[in-house]
């Protein structure tokens, strides 16, 4: 006897749908969210994604200390003055 199938599902069981988007939908989706969700989304997509913001925020510690010991304010410079300090900074590691 062949099973009918429009058969129902049993108490408790969970049906399963698969909807077919395009990737563009996909992203109009995500830029949506909440950036709590952004954020996991992005968790799933970088395994390595607690690393690599530890290292983000090592390097914003790092130079926030290195121009205070020359008396300037990391937040207070503009992004040339930042690039002029790197830039000094590598020349001066090389010498």
């Amino acid at each position: 006897m062949e099973k009918d199938r429009s058969e129902r599902l049993e108490e408790g069981q969970v049906g399963r749908v698969t909807l077919e988007v395009s990737e563009s939908q996909v992203v109009e989706w995500v830029q949506r969210m909440s950036p709590e969700a952004k954020h996991e989304v992005l968790r799933a997509l970088i395994p390595r994604l607690d690393a690599f913001e530890a290292l983000v925020d090592y390097g914003n510690q790092r130079m926030r200390a290195l121009t205070a010991e020359r008396g300037l304010v990391w937040d207070g410079m503009t992004e040339e003055e930042r690039e002029r300090l790197i830039d000094d900074l590598l020349h001066h590691d090389r010498a």
